[in-house]
Parts: C-alpha cells; sequence; structure tokens
C-alpha cells in the first residue's frame, strides 16, 4: 500500500507508489547501433495496451472548429503506459500518446509518439528516445514525407530522417506508417552542431506583432525571452534598403530562399511558404541566426493550394516569402535557386523508382501512388480533362512569365478575437434514397434567425446530396454534400458538407473528430472563388447513419445530425 509522508503542521501529504522505491534502472540502449532510419527498412512494431485506454486516445484531438479561432487554447494529448515491441526487441512501460494538430487526426488509425526513456530513464532504441509515427493519413502513397525531406536534404537543408513502420496495437494491423526522426535536442546538435538556441513549431504562424505569438516554444521554455522573433518582425517593418542590411544578421538569407525553393519545386502547399504553417525555426548559437527547418510533408507533390484559389506555382503565403519576391535582387536569387534545382537535382527517373521502392516495401497498390506520379512526370495530353503538365513544365512556365502570376494569402496581424465564439445547433434528418432526396437541415444565423434549408425543394433545380469519395486520403473520406434551401427567405440556398472515415461510413452514431468527421456549413455566394463563403465548423457532435448503401448505390444513405456548429469571428 502507499506510504505517506506528512510535512509540517498543515496536514499536506505526498503520496509515493511502490516503484518509487525500486532499486533505478541502469541506462539501457536496446536494439543495438542499428539505423532506426535506414531508407529501405520496414519496422515491425507492436504495442500493448489498455484497450480502454486506447480507445480514450483514438478519441482525442482538437475539434475542426477550435483550429479557427484566433486564440488557439492549449491542447494536452493524455500519455498512456504501454509494451512495445520492435523488430523483436520488447520493452515495457513505453509512454505513447496520440499526435496530430488537424489534418491527420483519425479516430480509426491515430498518429502516435513513443517515448522510451520517460519510465525509464537513460532507455533508448537504437540510440532514440523517442519515436514519431505518422499515419499517413494525407498520403496514401506512403513516400511523400521522405521523398520530400530527400530534395531538402540535397539542396543543403537540414531535414529530418524516416522511413517507415508497420504498426499494430493490441493485435489490430493499423498499416504503414512513417517513422520521422523528431524535431529535438539530438537533431538540432546533429544538424547544427549545438541544441542550446531558441526553437519554435509553427503551425499558422508569421512573424508579426500578433503572428508571433502563434510560435509554440520547444526549447528554453522557462526562460521564454523570444525577443528574437520579435528582432524579425521589426527587420521586416523596415524600408527595402535597411532591410537588406539587417535581415541577413537575423535569418540566413540565402538558406531561406534554398527552403522556400524547395517548397515550390515539390509542390508542398501546405507548407511554410504555402500556408505559414508545417515548420520549425532554430536561431543557432553559432551564427545567432534563424534556420528553417521543414516538418509535415504529406502534402508535398500536390502543387496549388486547394483551399487559397489562384495561388499559382510561386509560394510566397508568408510575410518572408512575399517580402523577399518583392525584391528584385532577392526574387533573381529565388528564381536562380529553382532554375539550379530544376537543371542538378530534380530527377524525374530517379523520383519514380525510389517511389516503385517505396511502393513495393510497403505493398500498396498502384493506384495509391499515382497523383504522385502525375505530379512528378505529368498525366495525358493537354486536351485530356485529366491532363496533368510535369512539375519541371509547370516551374519552367512560371519562371517564363513576366510578370509572375499568383494570387498572395498572408495571415492578417491583428490583436486576436479571444471572445467566445457564436455557435449553433445544427439538427437534421436527410435522405438519399432511390434518386430522390428528401429532408432538411436546421442551424441559426448569428441573429439567431432559425434557418430550415430544405432538401426536398432544392432537389427540384439540382442534385440536392451529392456523394463523393476522396480516394487521395488514407483511409478514404466519403463526402457527403448537403445542399438546401429556406423557403422562408425567398429559397436562399445554403451548403453544409459531411465528411466520415470510408471505415466509418456503416450504420451507427459516430462522433466528430478532426477532418475525418465533421461538418462545414456554407452560403452560396457566385460573386466568391468557388462560389460559396464558410459560415461555421464543426465544434462537437454526432452524424448517425441509419442506412447506408454499399458499392454502386453507395450514395444512398439515410442519416440524423446532432452537433454544434462555431461561426467564424468575421461571419456577422
Amino acid at each position: 500500500m502507499p506510504v505517506l509522508f506528512f510535512a509540517g503542521c498543515g496536514g499536506d501529504t505526498e503520496v509515493s507508489s511502490p516503484s518509487d522505491f525500486e532499486a533505478p534502472r541502469e541506462p539501457v540502449n536496446l536494439g543495438g547501433d542499428g539505423d532506426l532510419y535506414a531508407p529501405n527498412r520496414l519496422l515491425e512494431i507492436n504495442i500493448s495496451m489498455a484497450a480502454s485506454e486506447f480507445d480514450q486516445l483514438r478519441a482525442e484531438g482538437r475539434t475542426l472548429a477550435s483550429t479557427a479561432r484566433e486564440c488557439l487554447s492549449d491542447y494536452d494529448y493524455t500519455e498512456f503506459s504501454a509494451s512495445v515491441t520492435i523488430d523483436g526487441v520488447a520493452m515495457k512501460d513505453v509512454v505513447v500518446r496520440k499526435k496530430g494538430y488537424i489534418g491527420s487526426l483519425s479516430p480509426s488509425i491515430p498518429s502516435l509518439k513513443l517515448d522510451f526513456n520517460d519510465l525509464w530513464d537513460g532507455r533508448t532504441y537504437q540510440n532514440s528516445s523517442r519515436m514519431t509515427l505518422n499515419n499517413n493519413r494525407q498520403d496514401p502513397s506512403n513516400a511523400r514525407q521522405c521523398l520530400a525531406y530527400e530534395q531538402f536534404r540535397q539542396a543543403g537543408i537540414a531535414a529530418p530522417r524516416c522511413n517507415y513502420a508497420r504498426v499494430r496495437v493490441n493485435g489490430q494491423n493499423l498499416g504503414i506508417f512513417t517513422n520521422v526522426e523528431p524535431i529535438k535536442k539530438p537533431f538540432l546538435a546533429r544538424a547544427f552542431g549545438n541544441d542550446d538556441g531558441n526553437q519554435y513549431e509553427a503551425q499558422t504562424s508569421d512573424f508579426g506583432t500578433w503572428l508571433s505569438q502563434r510560435f509554440e516554444k520547444k526549447t528554453n521554455e522557462k526562460e521564454n525571452d523570444r525577443s528574437d522573433l520579435q528582432s524579425v518582425t521589426d527587420a521586416l517593418a523596415l524600408p527595402d534598403d535597411q532591410l537588406m542590411n539587417v535581415l541577413p544578421q537575423l535569418v540566413d538569407v540565402d538558406q531561406f530562399i534554398r527552403f522556400w525553393a524547395v517548397e515550390t519545386l515539390i509542390g508542398a502547399w501546405d507548407s511554410a511558404t504555402g500556408n505559414a504553417n508545417n515548420f520549425h525555426i532554430y536561431r543557432s548559437p553559432a551564427d545567432g541566426r534563424f534556420h528553417f527547418i521543414p516538418w509535415g510533408a504529406d502534402t508535398a507533390f500536390r502543387g496549388e493550394h486547394p483551399l487559397k484559389p489562384g495561388t499559382g506555382v510561386f509560394y510566397r503565403n508568408f510575410s518572408l516569402a512575399d517580402r523577399l519576391f518583392n525584391l528584385p535582387q532577392y526574387r533573381a536569387q529565388y528564381e536562380a535557386e529553382l532554375e539550379d534545382l530544376l537543371a542538378t537535382q530534380w530527377n524525374e527517373s530517379q523520383l519514380l523508382q525510389e517511389l516503385e521502392q517505396v511502393r513495393v516495401l510497403t505493398g500498396i497498390s498502384e493506384a495509391s501512388v499515382a497523383s504522385l506520379k502525375a505530379f512528378i512526370a505529368g498525366k495525358g495530353e493537354p486536351a485530356d480533362d485529366s491532363y496533368r503538365m510535369p512539375r519541371r513544365v509547370a516551374l519552367e512556365q512560371a519562371l517564363a512569365e513576366d510578370p509572375p502570376s499568383g494570387a498572395v494569402y498572408r495571415l492578417a496581424d491583428t490583436r486576436p478575437d479571444c471572445s467566445a465564439p457564436v455557435t449553433t445547433p445544427l439538427t437534421g434528418r436527410v435522405a438519399a434514397l432511390n434518386g430522390t432526396d428528401t429532408g432538411a437541415f436546421q442551424f441559426n444565423l448569428p441573429s439567431g434567425q432559425p434557418v430550415t434549408a430544405s432538401l426536398t425543394f432544392a432537389s427540384f433545380g439540382v442534385d440536392s446530396l451529392v456523394y463523393s469519395v476522396d480516394t487521395e486520403s488514407s483511409p478514404e473520406v466519403i463526402s457527403l454534400l448537403l445542399i438546401g434551401v429556406d423557403a422562408s427567405n425567398a429559397y436562399k440556398p445554403y451548403v453544409l458538407q459531411l465528411f466520415i472515415e470510408a471505415s466509418d461510413y456503416v450504420p451507427g452514431t459516430h462522433e466528430f473528430h478532426g477532418f475525418a468527421t465533421n461538418a462545414l456549413l456554407f452560403e452560396v455566394d457566385e460573386s466568391l472563388p468557388g462560389d460559396v463563403r464558410t459560415l461555421a465548423l464543426g465544434a462537437k457532435g454526432k452524424v448517425t447513419f441509419i442506412k447506408v448503401g454499399t458499392g454502386a448505390s453507395a450514395g444512398d444513405v439515410e442519416l440524423t445530425l446532432d452537433a454544434t456548429l462555431e461561426y467564424g469571428p468575421d461571419v456577422q
């Protein structure tokens, strides 16, 4: 039984567990000195943990609506203890937790982090104390991350190493994960020769008076001195001639331009310059300057930003890239880097060969790598509806443009609105059976005005319940597009898009979870790109499938909704 120690007359207690009195465990390196990130290696990882705890782990994650808030609260995943076997080497008391911000969240196949030395100080597996296992949810090819990081390394940019792992939990095969080197102090020491500097992780972050607050400090947290970020913000506010003198003292500008060029080369839209997202920066004590580190590269080899129309080939949705692009000297340097990468590094036949090696190693189908192949080498002929020009051609055409095309989407550097979001209940019952769409969904506008969006009335003019499948996700994601009109307001149209992982597209109740199972509410506005304006995102709730079709009738469905949506801060 626990031993109680009483401290002082106030009666405070400290409870010690029996493990506090066990002999200390000696540091140990298991698995020998093998290369944990050997490119041709497929690890076999088996995790055993309480079934109820794994259910809890799978269910955790931010809500879709919370990621759109200007004041994003901290979110910590629960840590669990598990037994883990890697390529036959068994370990007890390994800390396991879920990982992921929003795009990779999955209730069926969660990304995972393993910590070998948290409960056993000094224990490592093949000289590593941690493992990061990404579920490849946005990459059915399994190849995008490792191929992308290799392109960065070839260009002289520090990038994590990675390979592959087959992961089983409690005997259930979760499939192929990407084993990515964590951006921790061992990585910093290897890449920069030191690990004492300030490291920040960026999720929709940029330099700015307010935007810099979004950088998450990963080292030296106790001191929390963020003045180095402010120095870059101040430099970016200087006139051009002063900026060109000051900025290179704060940022390795040459390295950043190469980094930027590689992000463009590989079409990584959800990146630093493509989306102000998914990267780390490190201020090395060796030179006192910031260096950029790629991260979250599972959307590489895709191209134009799917949510920011007209972005084009040249990425500059980031303050540093946008400012440098508008200075002739730096734009010329950026374009010269792209030309050099095309001439000396971008090798289509080698990339396709490496892709085929990954396909065979991980046992996936030809269809799973088709879009990545098309990005690299192109697809079809210009007259074809499915034509895709090779990446080399797309870049060469962009480099020949004068002036360059492409819209720029920068994050607004404004004081965040931390007020409570405006919410609305979302309810409804809809069906698509034998070609007939019926039912309605209900919600309230921010003013409180109730809306009943009728699919039955909308079906006289359009297909008001549209079923489609996103095959570029793993598992595949079912999209149900509900189009309804409000008869009480001149038949004003609204669109509700439901997402659900294909593995959950079965009768039963399914809770909202990241992008995997959720709802987005739009109003029709033909003056906007895509003809719609986003109104609200799913916060919490559930969708219950009463009936679902299969095969050629997969779009036949009957469902009910019971959820809460959050309106965006710009929606009145």
